[in-house]
């Protein structure tokens, strides 16, 4: 890869493979070079041969080669048509007979949160035991300097027969305060010295939208859930800016080798955008990055949070661009149960909205407040809203603060996760152009985990992708990394066949193609973020950002797809990630290879079976 280009080898050698590609959907080399500035202004820069090139336009249309100039597509098509763009300074990057993609573009992930997730900073308890999540704590309490904190990320108690509690941690822990958030990031289980640090006892009421776990006696368990683990969260001493610096940059880096090139980050705070533009202003940042402000519980919190905004000065808004706000709406439909639901668990418990108020009326009104104030502002809402009764809310506040003010044409406001949208809720969407924004491979990590918790009805709709895409809503995907390692082709392997990691198939119904879910990672993506008329697609005259995998995407058996490595990735028309330049000392990439993450990782899966031997 990255050789100059010798015109005649190039040309001979994509002979062979452009031979018998004109077929029906096949694009045609006139139509493709025809993309701004086309021929006449010189060579070009890079030209990617040899592949099946997946335009991902709606049409669904292929080539095999894509030439680039000035890190825009500029020729897309037969590779023997190419050679308009051939030039001496030309280089090339052979596909291999791979297949060819626009650059992923994994649409709601935490970047910071992501990379800290990893060591040195965070260990790891994704266990299958209590036992083993204990034996993870004492050996870093015993290697930590007194008094240290101990933090930890993963635990499942969808997987666990129950959360860890402070009785557990107690005596392995010392000293040591221990914080351990669970795979989904709503919620904490920690130790008495954290309980006592945070003045929390039998008698503490948690604020709106939160849960402290009690025992039996009436005690605290350690668990918090929602907005209670704020009261924990609190007193955790922040990573200082070098560590969440290194930690993105390590992060970056496991993202070009997925062959992800665009990430939506949702509810970050000032402090993080400034670091993020610092990086955009020095050439740093590696990813272009769409954000989303973090809109607090109330109105007037929102109302600070726009106050202390200032739009970016001396950044490329396609590296970074602040597209509008977060808004958190409710809880999740797992164990935890703290998704707000028009019918209840079948426990017969319910959860809640956690904006501010003393009523659901309340809350109700304060959440459309918070839409009304971010879209006068001309900026787009996403709200994290995963049950029913949130999401029809949500919608609702969508509806009434576009026609209040019809100024603001084309907001795109989406629903995050929409886990329960009911079927007219999907019709209201699609009518007025709201998105949402599913999780596939969170759906994989579930499967028939929750049959207990929703029932077998509402497990099989969980993240109704076929529902949605047949009534015309803008549907994309997204890893919600941490919550699950940001492996694409895990996410378009459980979109089309909804199997479950612990056996079962959970919605046959709401299974889609697999040319639809490769859209839902490319192509609307770009919709949501206000982009697709420049990235998305490997049209003439967008960003050439491109995804190699080294590998049949539309031909292998779909339990395959996780199995494919990616070759390279390319941002910009800069190749980032070359597959051939050999192994990666990044500490996530390692620890990814290694199995260590097992619910995050991509490497430990074999035709969507473990080959580790965990326990269930």
């Amino acid at each position: 890869m990255g050789r100059s280009l010798d015109r005649r080898r190039f040309l001979q050698g994509s002979a062979s493979a452009a031979a018998g590609v004109a077929i029906a959907g096949t694009l045609p080399a006139e139509a493709a070079a025809a993309g701004p500035g086309g021929r006449g202004r010189g060579p070009a820069d890079l030209i990617i041969h040899n592949g099946e090139v997946l335009v991902l336009d709606e049409r669904f249309r292929t080539a095999d080669a894509v030439a680039i100039r000035d890190g825009v597509v500029v020729g897309v098509g037969r590779g023997k048509d190419m050679r308009r763009f051939a030039g001496r300074g030309t280089q090339t990057l052979d596909a291999g007979g791979g297949t060819v993609l626009p650059g992923i573009n994994d649409s709601h992930l935490h970047l910071g949160g992501f990379g800290l997730d990893y060591p040195p900073f965070t260990i790891e308890v994704d266990t299958a035991t209590i036992g083993e999540l204990v034996e993870a704590v004492r050996t870093a309490a015993a290697g930590a300097a007194s008094g240290a904190w101990i933090r930890g990320q993963g635990w499942n108690d969808n997987r666990l027969p129950r959360p860890p509690r402070r009785t557990d941690l107690d005596p392995v822990s010392g000293d040591h305060p221990v914080i351990l958030t669970d795979f989904s990031g709503h919620a904490v289980a920690v130790n008495s010295a954290v309980l006592r640090l945070a003045g929390i006892t039998r008698d503490t009421e948690p604020p709106t939208g939160g849960v402290i776990e009690k025992d039996a006696d009436g005690e605290p368990t350690g668990v918090l859930r929602e907005t209670a683990a704020g009261l924990v969260r609190r007193l955790v001493p922040p990573f200082t800016e070098d560590e969440v610096s290194s930690a993105i940059d390590n992060a970056v880096g496991v993202l070009h080798t997925l062959g992800i090139t665009s990430v939506t980050d949702p509810g970050i705070g000032l402090d993080r955008l400034a670091l993020y533009a610092r990086k955009a202003r020095s050439g740093g940042l590696g990813v272009r990055l769409n954000v989303l402000l973090s809109a607090g519980g109330s109105p007037d919190a929102l109302r600070g949070v726009l106050a202390g905004y200032e739009p970016l000065r001396g950044v490329d808004p396609r590296m970074l661009r602040v597209a509008g706000v977060k808004i958190f709406g409710d809880g999740i439909p797992t164990a935890a149960r703290t998704a707000w639901l028009h019918e209840p668990y079948l426990d017969g418990s319910n959860g809640s909205l956690t904006i501010d108020g003393d009523t659901v009326e309340e809350q109700v009104a304060n959440l459309h407040e918070q839409i009304r104030i971010a879209h006068d502002a001309g900026l787009q809402v996403g709200t994290h809203a995963t049950g029913d009764a949130t999401i029809d809310a949500v919608v609702a506040g969508y509806l009434a603060a576009m026609r209040r003010n019809r100024r603001r044409r084309d907001p795109r406001h989406y629903v995050i996760h929409g886990d329960l949208t009911p079927r007219e809720t999907l019709r209201k969407m699609a009518r007025n152009g709201i998105g949402v924004n599913m999780n596939a491979t969170i759906k994989y990590l579930l499967g028939r985990t929750l049959d207990p918790v929703l029932g077998p009805e509402r497990t099989n709709y969980q993240w109704p992708y076929r529902s949605a895409l047949d009534l015309g809503v803008q549907v994309s995907s997204a890893s919600d990394a941490p919550v699950t390692f940001p492996s694409w082709l895990q996410g378009v392997q459980s979109a089309v066949l909804r199997e479950g990691k612990f056996g079962g198939v959970a919605g046959e119904a709401e299974r889609i193609t697999l040319e639809e879910a490769l859209a839902t990672y490319t192509r609307t993506p770009g919709w949501q973020d206000h982009a697709d008329r420049w990235k998305g697609t490997l049209r003439p005259g967008n960003v050439a950002d491109v995804c190699i995998v080294d590998g049949d995407v539309l031909g292998v058996d779909p339990h395959e797809l996780i199995d494919l490595p990616i070759a390279a990735t390319v941002l910009g028309g800069r190749v980032v990630h070359d597959a051939k330049a050999g192994g990666s000392k990044n500490t996530i990439v390692n620890a990814a290879a290694s199995g260590r993450r097992h619910d995050r990782s991509v490497a430990c899966l074999q035709g969507g079976r473990c080959c580790c031997d965990l326990a269930v």
